[in-house]
């Protein structure tokens, strides 16, 4: 059978010629609904002569932007994530792109947490799978691509193991990373998504993966007093930290429990006193790259160096971030760029009424907070802050870590992202 994907045209059906400017060739995609599956099954006569059959497929395959490959991807699927649709996402929809577009690949249900940090780790030449078939597991090195289905946490667990490797630097310039979002947030795939200018789908996140086109994406380096952590998403102190964390103990609800959290937190506002220094970006980008923040970097027991500026006072929220969304239905900061070697940093400080608090996490939805004089952005390449009030959480893509002081810097162009 000769197998062509439907979908591969960019919009999956023929309805959207009227949005074409007059040479056919400019499309506005926010006017553009979502993609649609359609799947076709061709028999051909029997024959001892494949070639004509391989040159079709490979006409539709050309025909549909994807790349000729003979690559070979790692899924890993979290089953427990979000609504817990991970493995049913990867039957319907993943695998049968993936197989439709020539693509080979492996996958890795995880069982437990962790499990992914263990399957990135370096694989002794003679181990064997967890079920000992004795059929030796592929090393990480050995693949082209990773696909994480789940949250966001499912690709912090991927790096987190691939960080053990003695190879991380060359595995990490090897492989391309996609991520289909099957969580709770999202994050990192609203914000792939938005930035080429796609709906939010699993079947948009996989359309870009099965094109097999990637761009350069920002890590993060952080460090406390006694730990240091690696991130991609934002970092928060003060009151979305405190709506992140304190939710937890509704998190049945979804989604809807940070809503719920949020209004608490205005009824009850908050604000911590704190000392913000920050090395600001630069429309110089040697100022920007990773080798100059590094050096501008300070040990966590020293002072800032006097090409830092610090700011005091009373803060509200506190949001740090290098991706555009922080859940799929949160646009914290439109302006980020997945490869712009910036922190855009979000400020909300003393004093702000509630109404105006109220206003500005509303604007959230759509980006219109930013046009609030009592939102306040600050870009940079490196941060600290010193927290001076107890009573919040220092929180890096979710999770929370160690309290007290704590500063970052932008690691650029790090991760090849499908997208």
């Amino acid at each position: 059978n000769g197998n062509g994907n439907g979908n591969g045209n960019g919009n999956g059906n023929g309805s959207h010629e009227s949005l074409l400017d007059d040479d056919e060739t400019n499309i506005d995609p926010t006017l553009l609904g979502y993609r649609h599956e359609n799947h076709r099954r061709y028999k051909i006569q029997s024959t001892e002569d494949f070639a004509m059959a391989s040159s079709l497929v490979k006409n539709i395959r050309n025909v549909a932007g994807l790349q000729p490959t003979n690559h070979r991807y790692l899924v890993v699927v979290n089953p427990f994530s979000g609504k817990k649709k991970g493995r049913e996402t990867y039957e319907n929809v993943v695998k049968k792109m993936l197989d439709e577009s020539g693509i080979q690949h492996d996958v890795l249900i995880t069982k437990r947490a962790g499990h992914a940090v263990e399957r990135m780790m370096e694989q002794d030449e003679d181990a064997s799978t967890a079920d000992n078939t004795g059929i030796r597991e592929r090393d990480i090195a050995e693949y082209d691509g990773i696909v994480a289905l789940g949250g966001d946490g499912i690709l912090a667990e991927v790096l987190q193991g691939l960080q053990t490797r003695s190879d991380y630097d060359e595995v990490v310039r090897k492989l391309k990373f996609g991520i289909v979002g099957c969580g709770t947030s999202n994050g990192l795939a609203a914000s792939v998504l938005y930035a080429a200018k796609e709906k939010y789908s699993v079947l948009e996140s996989t359309f870009m993966i099965v094109k097999g086109r990637s761009s350069k994406c920002d890590l993060s380096h952080y460090e406390t007093e006694n730990e240091s952590y690696g991130a991609f998403l934002t970092y928060s102190w003060a009151m979305i930290a405190d709506i992140d964390i304190e939710s937890e103990t509704i998190r049945f609800m979804g989604m809807l429990r940070n809503d719920l959290w949020a209004v608490w937190r205005v009824i009850n506002l908050r604000s911590y006193k704190g000392k913000f220094s920050f090395l600001p970006a630069s429309v110089d980008d040697g100022i920007n790259s990773g080798d100059y923040t590094k050096d501008n970097f300070p040990a966590i027991g020293d002072d800032v160096p006097s090409n830092w500026l610090t700011i005091e006072g009373d803060f509200i929220l506190f949001w740090a971030s290098q991706v555009t969304h922080a859940s799929s239905a949160t646009i914290q900061s439109p302006d980020s760029k997945l490869n712009d070697g910036i922190f855009n940093i979000m400020v909300i400080r003393e004093p702000c009424s509630r109404f105006q608090v109220a206003k500005i996490l509303l604007g959230l939805e759509n980006g219109s907070h930013t046009k609030n004089a009592k939102a306040e952005f600050f870009p940079c390449v490196a941060f600290r802050m010193d927290p001076v009030s107890s009573g919040s959480f220092n929180d890096i893509d979710g999770e929370v870590v160690e309290f007290g002081r704590i500063q970052g810097r932008v690691q650029p162009s790090v991760l090849n992202l499908f997208s």
